[in-house]
């Protein structure tokens, strides 16, 4: 598990901690020598809050790089994480689409929900006919 804190917080966490939600339109991942069993600090960086002439230039250039085909896999990281700032401070979603957005998530997790009870439906009758 892990509990996102911002960087100010400094007391060390000693026994095991609640559980925690955060909502954040970036991704975070934990280092690879992470085993899960111990606390693990993720710094996650702050968003903009204005798409400036300095973001532009750069999204330019990897945009450039990647149409040539010569941008390596962390620039073109940046480039993925500077595309979906300036999608959402350029233009934004509206509270129509983001509504929509949650009810497409919402259908798309009852309908995994029913696909894997259908296949653990279709997988007992075979388990039975093997027994027998």
């Amino acid at each position: 598990m892990a509990c996102l804190m911002p960087q100010s917080h400094t007391e060390v966490i000693a026994g095991p901690v609640g559980e925690c939600a955060a909502v954040a339109n970036d991704s975070a991942s934990l280092p690879e020598d992470h085993s899960g069993d111990e606390a693990a600090i993720v710094i996650l960086p702050k968003n903009p809050t204005e798409w400036d002439k300095k973001m532009e230039q750069e999204f330019r250039k990897l945009a450039l790089a990647e149409a040539k085909g010569t941008l390596s896999r962390e620039r073109a990281a940046r480039l993925e994480e500077l595309t979906n700032w300036r999608n959402s401070l350029l233009d934004p979603p509206t509270s129509e689409e983001t509504l929509l957005q949650i009810r497409r998530d919402r259908l798309l997790e009852k309908t995994e929900e029913l696909l894997r009870a259908y296949v653990e439906f279709q997988e007992a009758p075979g388990k039975k006919r093997a027994a027998a």
